[in-house]
């Protein structure tokens, strides 16, 4: 018992030390893929530091819901490759360590892999994805509306910024706002500042120091006397102004909806009755419910992923052959690639109407599992591996 025991952690040492290992590598592609796609719309807004360290905080929340079941699945099986190309496994064999002893442990770190997993994809990845939006949503506001030295039509007004200081400052500022034709403005002022308020989704320039000029629709009447008529030119000072723009009107899309990766599960539950009781869904991004219940059943799926990792990575990863390490490093890319290619067959079957969402959102899953009870069937005496 003690040998097993001690044989259990060894074991689970090297299949974690790999995960960590790995984690690192495919988190770090992940993570720069993404940001690279994100890169033009960061720069065009003229993106601080600490805009980008947001930007990159939200991704990792995010990809860590794919990165760590990957990781975990290149950790099982370069740990059992090694294990077997150094004849460890052997050695395991003649000591009386069958399978079972081999596997449990794995699937002990598969089950508090799936867990990790699970409070991911269910808490953590619908908050990240809509701060993700919400900031790059904020930054391309910016960086469209504000554009030093040029004129900028935003719907019925136009804005101009002489300049822009060191520290994101606005300087001359002209505000020509028609959107009210019965009361036509124009504002200066010396400087600003730029606010983006994601809970009303409008844009605010904080103004300082200018003036409002409300010009007249019409000339006065004739017979008119000084002082009696409301339609006339006003000009008004002052120290400090809030004006808002619309994201709507800035981007020429509306913000207002949550796509189906940003809500929570309650959320794409409500979404899903409200489609079965006849809704329309027409205030919602996508009208089609099986978008919501693809959603809701891929965080169901993917935290399962991790075990079955482990039952398929260690009766597969623990067959003696040549160029055992290297041949593992292309086991793991064809078995990950075939993973998530049916993760992708799935979606598109069921958006496409030829499968139902739960089966769809299932269906590597259900592959992987069949896999795994067909290996762990032909390997249930550990002498079985070559």
């Amino acid at each position: 018992m003690r040998l097993a025991r001690t044989l259990s952690v060894y074991v689970l040492r090297e299949v974690l030390l790999y995960t960590a290992l790995a984690l690192v590598v495919v988190g770090m592609v992940l993570i720069s893929r993404n940001l690279l796609r994100n890169l033009d719309e960061v720069i065009a807004a003229g993106a601080s530091a600490s805009d980008v360290l947001r930007v990159l905080a939200c991704l990792v929340s995010v990809l860590a819901t794919y990165a760590i079941p990957l990781a975990f699945l290149f950790g099982v099986m370069l740990a059992m490759r090694r294990l077997a190309a150094d004849v460890e496994i052997t050695a395991m064999r003649s000591c009386g360590v069958g399978l079972p002893g081999l596997l449990l442990p794995v699937a002990f770190a598969g089950l508090a892999i799936s867990g990790a997993t699970a409070y991911l994809t269910l808490e953590v990845e619908h908050r990240a994805q809509r701060e993700l939006r919400m900031h790059l949503q904020s930054m391309a506001v910016a960086g469209r509306v504000i554009q030093p030295g040029e004129f900028r039509r935003v719907g019925e007004r136009v804005l101009f910024v002489k300049r822009r200081g060191a520290d994101d400052s606005l300087e001359g500022i002209v505000i020509a706002d028609r959107s009210d034709p019965k009361r036509p403005l124009l504002i200066f002022a010396e400087d600003g500042n730029l606010d983006w308020d994601p809970d009303a989704e409008v844009l605010r320039l904080r103004l300082r120091r200018g003036d409002i000029h409300i010009e007249p629709t019409s000339p006065p009447a004739a017979d008119a006397k000084p002082g009696e008529s409301t339609n006339r030119y006003q000009r008004i000072a002052f120290t400090g102004f809030d004006y808002a723009l619309e994201a709507d009107e800035v981007l020429g899309v509306s913000l207002s909806a949550y796509r189906p990766r940003e809500m929570s599960g309650s959320q794409l539950r409500t979404v899903i009755a409200r489609a079965r009781a006849g809704d329309p869904l027409a205030e919602l991004r996508r009208h089609d419910p099986v978008y919501y219940q693809l959603q809701l059943q891929r965080r169901l799926a993917l935290p399962v992923a991790p075990l079955l990792f482990a039952l398929v990575g260690v009766p597969l990863g623990a067959r003696r052959s040549r160029g055992g390490r290297s041949f593992g490093i292309l086991l793991c890319g064809l078995l990950a690639g075939a993973y998530y290619a049916l993760l992708s067959l799935g979606q598109a079957l069921a958006t496409a109407g030829m499968l139902p969402a739960v089966p769809a959102a299932w269906l590597a899953n259900a592959t992987f599992g069949l896999a795994a009870g067909g290996l762990l069937l032909q390997q249930r005496r550990f002498g079985a591996s070559e």
